[in-house]
């Protein structure tokens, strides 16, 4: 392992810990509907004694563990998928005997620990593990996220240590069984180094970017790779990449026999508006403290802003306790928004994450029928339970996560048992812009009782599709041919082609990753005896591990003596990037029932956005640019870690596009767009248009600020802040008290704006005459 300056020390007695994992490697490949993964881990240590060294990591959203191969100097192994009682026997058998052994053990929650016993002094043993994921979809893409480290998460009856060593968390046992999780560092520096070097079989990519990490983009046979442009990194937050495509329409996968297919909202058509009932749920637990608060607290005003006259609307808060704006349901008016401002300037992070009772007091509100819109980060332990409250919940719950540590998965489930729609995003992202972007999206569905013929189904398609989400469907065909989605008000009619032999076991396994994560999702302690054996046919019928089946090797080896049990080491991890070591671990709550301490939250700095490096590809890359951007030091860390990419032409005279390597090259933007169009959302009054003293003045300052929004692509039905587009263009349309001249005018705008007419994106913005508006659109 590379040197990084810096060594991980025992607090107490001031030893250097020993690290028996060197390195973590991702490499695979990502499909429009999941990714193939294979990730490798690096074994080495200088110790006296043989180790067992355990590695506890998260799995990623609608994930299995496959199978896993373990190398050293001499010999190869490969795993088995065995029954948990089996293959832990096995396991220990193999321990005793003084064999090499490994298992891969999968726990509630996602979690897996994989343990590799015997580990002599000065071997190297590489394990790799095959793990098929999901994605989050959107109609124009996807986003891929990797757990490169494990958060602490809140339980009522966790006890939180900080052993000076590093935070520990303790489980009870009865519900969680012997699961081991890693000791939690301050900083990751000096820990095993992080990698990836990732293939994309998605289509017609037109834009690749990362928020986490500095990538390197390259295409091999006509395909893009995306790798970690340094040699390596510390494990302290998720791998996230976006992918863009062009002209996206429907995809299909086929597999012998299976097929996946992915078809865009947008084919089914549009979303009707009509009164919605929406509950906002703002985590403010101590893990939320900073920035992600900040922002939770703008993008709320904000999304009150785009509540229509007939919706109501309640404000609730929560950590270990809940409180809420009013105890009903109100409309949006002018007094109720200001009540729900003074409300949320009282919310600061503070105690622990009750996520349960936070949209349990949301649903009580909205009653059967409603939204609730829940920003969380997610960071709980026992989501088998949550889940179960939420599916008797009868609302549906949009979830937005926000993390460098993935909850991805759980929040995923969330939103899926309820009919609802997840994004999760890093805390060096637009917090608030996204959950603007995310309330957009609830309204009834595009379309509803859709029916697939023409195909069997091991998971029974969606019935509905949500507007800005693809409708994804699992089926299986004998032979090629021709499957109809069917709805009250349209038909799709797919023709699925020959398989392809590159994704053929793919779409099985997938499918399959699928089917244990949601089985597993419903695994309550109370459930758990009754859905194991379901589980267990489950994972033999796909061949992939679960909580009912584990993945074990022994290997002999010359040399092996029996009797002497190896020490335990247990890789430790950093908190992930954002999170406070002493919100879980520190100060008086340490050893405490419930973990994290009371926090105070406190604004951002003026001015002081969130950094976004934007980079432009060129086929000669300035590696210096890459390590070192300009920028201020107080935001050097996190413009590092909050890097955009996009992809530019190549060169008049570059070489085959095969040899070419897309770098990004750094210059820093604070986002002052976003901030300024964030304003101008919060500032629409009841009725959808900008305040004013006259019918004129509000008219000229709405069509203004449609100017602005216009101008950063934003429509009725398109873009972030859609929504509010769409209520200025409604208050346009029914505003009276306007001369006939000024009435020909406003007409005039709407039309263009319905039109998506390119003269109003081309406005200055900002001070706009009625003069020169009538000159701008030509009337």
């Amino acid at each position: 392992m590379q040197s990084t300056g810096f060594e991980v020390r025992y607090a107490d007695r001031e030893e250097p810990i020993q690290l028996a994992m060197q390195r973590l490697w991702l490499t695979g490949q990502i499909l429009p509907v999941g990714a193939r993964l294979f990730v490798r881990h690096d074994f080495r240590h200088d110790e006296d004694q043989n180790l067992e060294v355990v590695y506890s990591f998260m799995l990623p959203r609608d994930a299995a563990l496959r199978k896993f191969e373990v190398k050293g100097e001499g010999f190869e192994a490969h795993s088995e998928l065995r029954r948990v009682e089996e293959a832990v026997r096995e396991y220990e058998e193999g321990l005793e005997a003084g064999h090499l052994a490994t298992l891969a053990r999968s726990y509630r929650d996602g979690v897996v620990n994989l343990s590799l016993g015997n580990l002599r002094k000065g071997q190297d043993i590489s394990v790799t593990l095959e793990v098929l994921a999901g994605v989050e979809l959107t109609d124009d893409g996807l986003r891929f996220r990797f757990p490169f480290t494990i958060a602490p998460g809140y339980h009522a009856q966790a006890r939180m240590i900080d052993t000076g060593a590093g935070g520990e968390i303790e489980l009870p046992a009865k519900e969680f069984g012997d699961v081991i999780l890693p000791t939690f560092q301050r900083s990751a520096e000096g820990l095993h180094d992080v990698g990836f070097d990732l293939g994309l079989r998605v289509g017609e990519v037109s834009e690749i970017s990362s928020p986490s990490h500095a990538v390197r983009m390259r295409k091999e046979d006509g395909a893009w790779r995306v790798s970690l442009s340094p040699a390596g990194d510390v494990p302290n937050r998720d791998l996230v990449l976006d992918v863009r495509q062009e002209n996206a329409g429907a995809q299909i996968l086929s597999g012998e026999k299976r097929f996946v297919l992915a078809v865009p909202s947008t084919q089914f058509g549009k979303s009707d508006s009509g009164p919605r009932k929406i509950a906002f749920v703002v985590d403010r637990s101590g893990s939320m403290e900073g920035a992600p608060m900040v922002q939770a607290k703008r993008a709320v005003e904000a999304c009150l802003a785009a509540l229509a006259p007939e919706d109501q609307f309640a404000l609730i808060a929560f950590d270990d306790r809940v409180e809420s704006s009013s105890n009903k349901l109100v409309a949006p008016t002018a007094q109720s928004r200001a009540k729900a401002s003074e409300f949320l300037s009282h919310v600061h992070a503070r105690g622990g994450t009750e996520l349960a009772q936070g949209f349990a007091a949301g649903a009580k509100l909205v009653g059967e029928g409603g939204f609730v819109l829940v920003v969380t980060d997610g960071q709980v332990i026992g989501t088998e339970e949550i889940l179960a409250q939420a599916r008797a919940q009868n609302v549906r719950i949009f979830c937005l996560g926000i993390g460098s540590a993935s909850q991805d998965r759980f929040l995923a489930l969330l939103a899926e048992a309820t009919g609802g729609v997840s994004r999760f995003v890093t805390p060096k992202e637009r917090v608030d812009i996204a959950a603007v972007d995310l309330f957009a999206s609830i309204a009834p569905p595009v379309a509803a009782g859709v029916e697939l013929t023409g195909a069997d189904f091991a998971i029974l398609p969606p019935a509905t599709v949500h507007a800005g989400v693809p409708w994804v469907a699992f089926g299986e065909r004998a032979h090629p041919g021709e499957v109809t989605a069917s709805w009250p008000g349209g038909r799709l009619t797919f023709a699925i082609p020959a398989p392809d032999p590159a994704v053929a076991d793919a779409v099985r396994l997938l499918e399959g990753s699928r089917r244990i994560t949601d089985l597993e999702s419903r695994m309550t302690s109370a459930a758990e005896k009754s859905l194991e054996p379901h589980l267990v046919a489950l994972s033999e019928e796909y061949g992939l591990a679960s909580r009912a089946c584990s993945l074990v090797a022994v290997v002999k080896q010359e040399g092996d003596q029996a009797g002497a049990p190896p020490t335990t080491r247990v890789v430790p991890v950093g908190v992930p990037e954002g999170t406070e070591f002493d919100s879980y671990f520190g100060g008086a709550m340490s050893m405490m029932v419930g973990g994290a301490p009371p926090m105070v939250s406190a604004p951002a700095p003026a001015g002081a956005g969130p950094g976004i490096l934007r980079g432009r590809l060129s086929a000669a890359p300035d590696m210096a640019k890459m390590s070192k951007p300009a920028s201020p030091p107080s935001l050097m860390r996190k413009a590092m870690d909050f890097m955009e990419r996009a992809i530019a032409p190549a060169p008049a005279q570059a070489p085959p596009a095969e040899d070419i390597v897309m770098e990004a090259e750094a210059s820093l933007v604070y986002g002052d767009e976003e901030d300024r169009l964030l304003t101008l959302a919060s500032s629409l009054e009841p009725d959808g248009g900008l305040p004013g003293d006259t019918p004129d003045e509000r008219a000229l300052k709405t069509i203004d600020a449609l100017i602005q929004f216009r101008s950063e692509g934003h429509t009725p039905t398109q873009g972030v802040f859609r929504a509010h587009v769409k209520r200025m263009v409604g208050f346009l349309e029914n505003l009276s008290g306007l001369s006939k001249d000024r009435s020909v005018t406003v007409g005039r705008v709407v039309e263009m704006v319905r039109a998506g007419d390119a003269k109003l994106a081309a406005g200055p913005g900002g001070a706009l005459g009625w003069d020169e508006l009538e000159r701008m659109i030509g009337a």
